[in-house]
């Protein structure tokens, strides 16, 4: 009977794991799931929690799996791992139009892609535009460029615009 219920013991061992994923920074977690492998068949079912939430920052957070109503003899468990990425931010200069002799005018930018309600408060580094018109430039098109911004959670790409001297 004793080695029975050792023989029993044995084939009732599992291994839960957490599966790994990747989201944006401002997206909700994935719905997390884990397998299953060993000599048991999985009795009960184990509990997986994250910490991470939409508004966490680019990193990477711990997927915890743990017992839960899991009632195998012999049970492991192995955490997977959430990262979060940077979500995606284009910044975009705007097109003017001025006379030549005129003043330049003031140069602004739009963002498309900010997650969480932010706004460009949360650029650490905000972005510089620049046009190599002047007052003075000949009738013509020119290119208004934007760079130089950074934040933590974004990763930034430009659109460039545009000034037209008549």
């Amino acid at each position: 009977e004793y080695a029975a219920i050792i023989a029993e013991r044995e084939s009732d061992q599992v291994t839960l794991t957490a599966k790994s994923y990747s989201r944006l920074y401002g997206d909700a977690n994935p719905a997390f799931e884990y397998t299953v492998s060993g000599t048991g068949t999985l009795k009960g079912q184990p509990v997986i929690s994250c910490e991470a939430t939409a508004t966490s920052p680019v990193g990477t957070y711990p997927i915890v799996i743990a017992k839960g109503t899991v009632s195998n003899y012999k049970q492991s468990y192995v955490n997977g791992t959430l990262t979060i990425t940077q979500a995606p931010l284009t910044i975009t200069a705007g097109t003017y139009t001025k006379k030549q002799g005129e003043a330049m005018p003031t140069f602004a930018v739009t963002y498309s892609g900010f997650k969480n309600g932010e706004t460009a408060s949360v650029l650490t580094k905000q972005p510089v535009i620049s046009c190599e018109a002047t007052a003075a430039s000949a009738p013509g098109e020119y290119p208004i460029t934007v760079s130089g911004a950074e934040a933590q959670n974004y990763g930034i790409s430009y659109v460039a615009g545009k000034l037209v001297v008549t």
